[in-house]
């Protein structure tokens, strides 16, 4: 008589911690680069997160990379705090792929118009006025 091998169950709850980080992360980067385009101050403040990476200064060549450095800094520092807190609450969770797959790609597509400025500026500059920002 052959012993079955026990199945270990496989959760969707890592996947969705993963992905869900990723979107986390993409919308920081959106959010600070609307908030460095505000004020020079404001942009000086998202570029100071990046002085540590290679090129995020400089009168080179290649000059430099501005505040991106920041922006990016800022986006990786969300998505590993994020996908370290969601993987270990939800590492033993079973979620439902099928919905989270459709609130996935409309967030998205919804992240990625927000980086296109005819759309986003009118929204940035209200939300930005409401709080009294330049």
């Amino acid at each position: 008589m052959q012993n079955k091998p026990e199945s270990t169950p496989i959760y969707s709850g890592p996947v969705v911690a993963a992905s869900l980080s990723l979107l986390l992360a993409f919308m920081t980067l959106m959010i600070s680069h609307h908030i460095s385009r505000l004020s020079p101050g404001l942009d000086k403040l998202i570029h100071s997160y990046g002085y540590w990476i290679p090129g995020s200064t400089g009168k080179g060549p290649d000059g430099s990379i501005g505040s991106y450095s920041g922006k990016e800094t800022l986006a990786l520092a969300v998505w590993l705090a994020s996908w370290l807190i969601f993987h270990f609450l939800w590492r033993r969770q079973d979620l439902s792929l099928e919905v989270w797959s459709r609130f996935y790609v409309i967030a998205l597509i919804a992240i990625t118009l927000g980086f296109f400025h005819p759309l986003s500026d009118p929204i940035v500059l209200f939300i930005a006025g409401f709080f009294g920002l330049p």
